[in-house]
């Protein structure tokens, strides 16, 4: 489960890469919230969590949650390094019928716990699947990365 650092600092250059092509090549997206998010990624699926790339819904797996969905590049490139689908796919990012879209979709992209990318939901989606997986008695970790715009618009819709 736990890489070295030096492993982890490779990966984190490649997939960092990785992020920078598929936005180039989509002549969209956004790069520094990919970017900023690297290290973070790459130290959870590839030295703190529990994942299964060749059984994704496994029960006894950690989720993750990225709430800052506009970053999806980098958690494509992380979840292709770990092998839950083709590295080729990469390529397709944001074109018409592809896997990987703008935003992380779960039911499309293998390895994706939630659909995400509405600034404020950061807060109640990992809520909730944390209640249905403890309402399960199945014992896995979830974990949520926050923007700061995603924090700025849960403070704002709490307020309302």
């Amino acid at each position: 489960m736990g890489k070295k650092i030096s492993e982890l600092e490779r990966i984190a250059k490649k997939v960092r890469g990785d992020a920078l092509q598929m936005t180039t090549a989509a002549g969209s997206g956004h790069p520094g919230g990919s970017l900023s998010a690297a290290d973070i990624v790459v130290a959870l699926y590839f030295s703190k969590m529990r994942h299964y790339p060749k059984q994704p819904l496994n029960p006894e797996r950690d989720k993750f949650v990225l709430s800052k969905g506009h970053a999806c590049p980098i958690l494509y490139a992380v979840l292709a390094e770990a092998g839950y689908f083709h590295s080729g796919e990469l390529k397709s990012l944001r074109k018409a019928g592809s896997i990987l879209q703008g935003h992380p979709d779960r039911v499309r992209t293998p390895g994706v716990e939630a659909s995400t990318g509405s600034l404020g939901q950061g807060r109640a989606l990992p809520a909730a699947l944390r209640s249905a997986t403890g309402s399960a008695g199945v014992r896995a970790g979830l974990i949520a990365l926050w923007g700061a715009a995603s924090r700025r618009r849960a403070r704002f819709g709490r307020r309302l």
